[in-house]
């Protein structure tokens, strides 16, 4: 009876944060339209904004699916990351604010999305030491730390040289480094087949990901 509760609830739990992220990605797609698409300006700044929060939506659905895979194979034990996924979500929100003023304020808020990613797999591996997922928790854990660490000099640099606003040329770049983090995390993590794998790198298939990553990370001669 108790472990029938128990799941009851998980399943409650699981059920309102992906009500949240779907709330949140509503409004960002309404922010768009409203604050950018449909608003007066030179189509150069627009098409800038647009490259930003499209980057800050994939990011955001990218790292909601993965944990989502990750949660469902360690299910909560207590409510700790059921609330950090809140203020995940929450601060998801506030890095697309960010990109529709083309505000480098988006950069200090998925810093702080890496560091609560952090937080929440290590959390993860307490409640887990065993897990099935040890080695990529542990990956997230270190590499998330270099990008929050690299993104909170970058934004106080940015901000201190440059000013408070994105100029549109600079737009790319950004879209340009979010797709790196995304494609060394999942060089370095393999995944399944089929759903189960996640959203993967965009525009770069999975054999092709397959293939990059036994050429650089193939054995040495006489390490087969």
């Amino acid at each position: 009876m108790a472990d029938g509760m128990e799941d009851r609830v998980h399943d409650s739990l699981l059920a309102f944060t992906d009500f949240l992220y779907a709330v949140v990605f509503g409004m960002i797609v309404g922010k768009i339209f409203e604050d950018v698409i449909n608003a007066t300006g030179h189509w150069g700044d627009k098409l800038g904004k647009i490259a930003l929060v499209g980057g800050v939506f994939y990011f955001l659905a990218w790292d909601w699916l993965h944990g989502r895979l990750l949660t469902l194979k360690n299910p909560y034990r207590g409510y700790w990351r059921f609330f950090l996924e809140i203020i995940i979500a929450c601060c998801g929100y506030g890095a697309a604010l960010g990109a529709v003023a083309a505000s480098p304020s988006l950069l200090l808020y998925i810093a702080v999305i890496l560091l609560l990613g952090v937080w929440w797999s290590t959390l993860t591996i307490r409640e887990y030491p065993q897990s099935i997922d040890l080695r990529e928790l542990r990956f997230v854990i270190r590499y998330q730390l270099v990008g929050f660490t690299f993104l909170l000099v970058f934004s106080a640099t940015y901000l201190a040289q440059v000013g408070t606003r994105i100029h549109p040329w600079v737009s790319i770049p950004y879209v340009l480094w979010g797709f790196l983090f995304v494609f060394i995390y999942e060089l370095f993590i393999e995944r399944p087949p089929g759903m189960l794998g996640g959203p993967g790198v965009p525009f770069v298939n999975r054999e092709i990901m397959t293939a990059a990553r036994r050429k650089i990370f193939r054995p040495k001669k006489g390490e087969e």
